[in-house]
């Protein structure tokens, strides 16, 4: 659960990057103090939300012959993580390997809809990590990167400001 002190779609951006740096660094995304100290680096500007390019080269490196859900290796297709039908942009940015039964599973539903609260910390890094970037830079071109998020317990509110 966020602090309170999150109250923007910036901070929960920012909340959310925080917990997928603690999982990279210190392998634990439930590491509450690791994530705070992070998330207020990010408030303070002392850290940046890394480029888009990051997880595109570790889509080629690491990813590029396993589904990004499952890891199955078998009827790989790109798949959209923000759908098109949602607002997603048509870029490789916006697109991870999934094998054909994660693709079709998954539909027009965003990460976090696909899995669910309970599941949200089983969503794989790469994926994650796109679709936050992806989501910062739609609220900026949107103007509504500050705009109050009433349900910031909710993450769906990220989403809701798109459509």
């Amino acid at each position: 659960m966020p602090p309170s002190a999150v109250k923007t779609i910036r901070d929960l951006i920012y909340w959310e990057y925080a917990k997928l740096v603690s999982g990279s660094a210190v392998n634990d995304r439930k590491n509450y103090a690791f994530i705070m100290c992070t998330y207020q680096e990010f408030k303070s500007g002392k850290k940046r939300p890394s480029d888009i390019l990051r997880e595109n080269k570790l889509l080629i490196n690491e990813c590029s012959k396993n589904c990004a859900y499952c890891g199955c290796v078998e009827n790989l297709q790109w798949e959209h993580i923000i759908p098109i039908s949602r607002g997603g942009p048509n870029t490789i940015d916006n697109q991870v390997l999934a094998c054909q039964k994660c693709n079709c599973s998954k539909g027009d539903k965003d990460p976090y809809e696909w899995y669910g609260e309970e599941r949200k910390y089983e969503i794989p890094r790469l994926v994650w990590g796109k679709y936050l970037k992806i989501i910062y830079n739609m609220h900026i071109e949107k103007g509504t990167l500050d705009k109050e998020c009433k349900k910031t317990l909710d993450l769906s509110c990220i989403l809701l400001h798109l459509k």
